[in-house]
């Protein structure tokens, strides 16, 4: 009977999960660390703070392997 109880929260607390971690996983793909760390956000309150952490503060792989102008044109 428990378990019955808690269904809803579990199936809401998937949704917004896999809504969370698909856009981590590409931020961090595109970013050049591995996407897999997106998976660290299962994890409450820490995980979201490790990868904001890691996003800010670590110099991002994909910017080393380009030149500026490479990079700008990007976004143009």
């Amino acid at each position: 009977m428990l378990i019955i109880d808690m269904l809803p929260t579990l199936i809401l607390w998937l949704i917004v999960t896999t809504l969370v971690i698909i856009p981590a996983w590409r931020i961090l793909r595109k970013a050049g660390f591995i996407p897999a760390l997106s998976l660290l956000l299962i994890v409450p309150l820490l995980g979201w703070f490790c990868v904001m952490i890691v996003l800010a503060f670590v110099p991002w792989p994909a910017l080393k392997r380009g030149t500026h102008a490479d990079i700008a044109s990007r976004f143009e």
